[in-house]
């Protein structure tokens, strides 16, 4: 009885998290790149059962049958599919378009990425192209990191007064050339890991893209998150946490009645 209340409890924590993880997909469906995560629900190791007869010669046993010892959420990984691209007429606003990629020998799609520098000096990436021109005239993203060109340092640009071409090259309202848009190569993009605000990091600095691509000013790339299907999953989420909760409450008053009840010496 006591498996199969592990296996309930083990089956509502799986959909709590499922439920925390659409739920963080909903609150970022207008954010703009944003990449949404989808569950990887694992069970757990099957327990073959069997039953040992002690008043046998031999104590010959012989078997029950399998028994499941409940799921678990394995990890949230990101769908990488680039989102709709929404004109926005801002000028600090771009959509990074992917080209022909080929795929990567893992099968998987790859994926290109603007370049970002962090407070400490490091490399993140991100499909978020909303940027912005902070109060020193530098290209930065709406939380105030800076863009990175391809040579790896920050975009000065003074005002909004810009222009980018379809490869990335910045242009001032002078005609002068600012620098190029530093685009990032990730062959597997599962492999990096979110940070917040639209950032990704990776455990290597990813080359610069050798493939083509291209950067529409004044659109930028919207959420992937499929709002209607994410409501219908939520829901389905509710239901799972629901049943495995009446099966908890079943072997809860199961329970009680083997100790207050059937124990009971009259």
């Amino acid at each position: 009885m006591l498996r199969g209340l592990y296996g309930a409890a083990a089956g509502m924590l799986t959909q709590q998290q499922r439920q925390e993880m659409l739920t963080n997909n909903m609150a970022n469906a207008s954010t703009p790149g944003y990449k949404a995560d989808q569950a990887s629900i694992r069970s757990f190791p099957e327990m073959l059962l069997q039953a040992r007869n002690a008043n046998s010669i031999g104590g010959n046993s012989y078997q029950i049958g399998s028994l499941s010892t409940g799921t678990y959420m394995q990890e949230a990984t990101p769908n990488f599919r680039q989102g709709a691209i929404l004109e926005t007429g801002n000028g600090t606003d771009f959509a990074l378009l992917d080209g022909v990629l080929p795929e990567g020998e893992n099968g998987e799609r790859p994926m290109l990425f603007f370049s970002v520098q962090e407070d400490d000096g490091s490399v993140r990436y991100t499909r978020n192209g909303q940027f912005a021109v902070s109060d020193s005239g530098q290209l930065v993203t709406t939380e105030g990191h800076p863009v990175l060109n391809t040579a790896g340092a920050t975009i000065q640009v003074e005002d909004e007064q810009f222009l980018v071409n379809d490869e990335g090259v910045v242009t001032s309202s002078a005609g002068a050339n600012l620098g190029q848009l530093g685009i990032a190569y990730a062959e597997d993009a599962q492999a990096l890991v979110k940070e917040g605000s639209g950032l990704l990091r990776s455990e290597e600095e990813l080359p610069a893209s050798a493939f083509d691509y291209q950067i529409k000013q004044r659109f930028v790339e919207q959420s992937n998150v499929d709002s209607n299907q994410t409501m219908t999953d939520m829901m389905s989420a509710m239901r799972s946490f629901e049943a495995n909760q009446k099966v908890l409450q079943a072997y809860d008053q199961s329970l009680d009645k083997a100790v207050n009840e059937v124990g009971r010496i009259g």
